[in-house]
């Protein structure tokens, strides 16, 4: 955890766009968008920003909310004298009596403004047309709220799906959201999952200007929330070590989130699991969300680059140091140096050494002393987390210095930190890993880039960068739809 903090300083993929629909099939869990003549467009079920809206919808009883939040209609008649001019005056003629109606007062209330009612209405207009899009019913209470909002603040043609009027009514409910969230004071976590569904599907942006020539097609400007699935997705289908995974994607039919933090879902593996990726201000928490994290064991001695310098018959001369990939925790140095005097206290048949330097060794020695080294120190293989973050960059993003990689490295450093605070023991590493593109015969999922190549920032934290091999995620990713 990070306390104490006054802020949290903390190649872009484009597609064009959808302009609208003439016709769309549902099949399994894809959509298939087709042109007026038939024509399949695109056939795509993991568009983030569809899918967002419709978990959120899945998730919200929208009918308690509202309840919540409604006007209350109790009348404190102990203040009565107060409304009297805001009453309703009816009189009777045969007894000449008047009756005063009042329908409610301004009483101080623990509840949402009334403004924050709009957050409902708008959620509703956007599912609502999604819904009609996709040809799916749309239920009656939605309906209502959505004929309501569009009745308040749109004109009657305006539509999501309407090719002449879908950029200004996206234009319009970003003006309008804003204007809620600065008008709303109380935001409760229902409210927030609300704004992030909205707020994810509103500025996916989708551009009326770009086509293609075959026809006009879906797409998103923000590829990587879509490369994140696919490394998410990659890693639950091969690795049963994970730890920790900022994600709910479906795997195997089943989604893989099991609890949430700030009413954000994520996967952890330990029941009990003690976050500590936050920032602690003022009493408050922000949460923090790494990418994903695995837990492993690895050999003590992993963390130690041996060098050969010169070999002869069976002596060596070699040099140790701290492998460059590892984090150099305390816990990571005390090893290091114990192996180190180790080695030295161990010196013989001939063997010196000066520093880190060691000469006429025999290399059999060295095996032994290794060996002995691990029997003496540790009982078992010791604890290593891995913390990766999916990155769609370019590899020159990583090479050239650049305000967006400074960013990412202070998150990835503030990761580690945090994890550090519950997990002393452990050793840390941090990867970022990108898309990459090998030739066709290459079928591995691919390999770290040279250190060398790195801006001076990534190599001083030990951030290593992983090439994934693009064509090797997506083939599993496109297994999951």
């Amino acid at each position: 955890m990070i306390q104490n903090l006054e802020d949290d300083n903390l190649k872009s993929f484009h597609d064009t766009k959808p302009k609208g629909r003439d016709n769309i099939e549902v099949g399994g869990n894809a959509y298939q968008f087709k042109d007026k003549d038939g024509n399949d467009i695109l056939l795509y079920s993991k568009i983030n920003i569809i899918e967002n809206m419709l978990d959120a919808y899945r998730d919200l009883a929208l009918n308690s909310i509202e309840r919540r939040i409604g006007r209350n209609e109790y009348i404190d008649f102990s203040k009565i004298d107060l409304y009297l001019h805001k009453a309703i005056y009816l009189h009777h003629n045969a007894t000449d009596d008047v009756n005063i109606y009042i329908d409610e007062m301004d009483l101080p209330r623990h509840t949402l403004q009334y403004e924050s009612a709009s957050i409902i209405e708008l959620f509703c207009f956007i599912i609502s047309e999604l819904k009609q899009e996709l040809e799916q019913t749309v239920d009656v209470r939605i309906s209502e709220l959505s004929n309501k909002f569009k009745e308040q603040f749109l004109t009657h043609n305006q539509s999501l799906f309407n090719e002449e009027t879908f950029e200004i009514t996206i234009l319009s409910l970003k003006e309008i959201l804003d204007d809620i969230d600065k008008n709303t004071i109380y935001k409760d976590d229902d409210y927030w999952q609300l704004y992030e569904a909205i707020d994810v599907f509103l500025y996916g942006e989708l551009d009326m200007k770009n086509t293609h020539k075959e026809g006009i097609f879906w797409g998103i400007s923000n590829f990587w929330r879509i490369w994140e699935d696919m490394c998410h997705t990659y890693a639950f289908k091969n690795y049963n070590d994970i730890f920790y995974a900022d994600t709910n994607i479906i795997i195997d039919d089943k989604r893989v989130a099991n609890c949430a933090f700030g009413g954000h879902k994520i996967f952890c593996k330990e029941d009990n699991f003690e976050n500590p990726f936050f920032i602690a201000f003022r009493g408050h928490k922000r949460w923090m969300r790494p990418d994903l994290i695995r837990i492993t064991e690895y050999d003590p001695l992993d963390i130690v680059d041996f060098n050969i310098v010169e070999k002869y018959r069976s002596r060596i001369n070699f040099s140790i140091k701290l492998r460059h990939s590892v984090n150099a925790t305390k816990k990571i140095k005390e090893i290091y140096n114990k192996f180190l005097y180790f080695l030295k206290k161990s010196l013989k048949n001939g063997a010196t050494f000066r520093d880190n330097m060691f000469y006429n060794y025999k290399e059999s020695d060295l095996k032994n002393d290794k060996s002995n080294f691990v029997d003496k120190f540790f009982q078992q293989n010791q604890k290593r987390f891995i913390i990766f973050d999916w990155k769609y960059h370019d590899q020159i993003s990583c090479t050239q210095y650049n305000e967006k990689i400074k960013g990412d490295i202070i998150k990835q450093v503030s990761y580690e930190f945090a994890l550090s605070q519950n997990y002393p023991s452990y050793a840390i590493e941090s990867q970022f890993v990108i898309p990459a593109f090998y030739e066709s015969y290459y079928d591995d999922i691919g390999d770290f880039m040279n250190d060398n190549l790195l801006i001076k920032d990534l190599k001083d934290n030990h951030i290593k960068v992983f090439k994934a091999n693009f064509v090797k995620l997506q083939q599993v990713y496109l297994s999951e739809l």
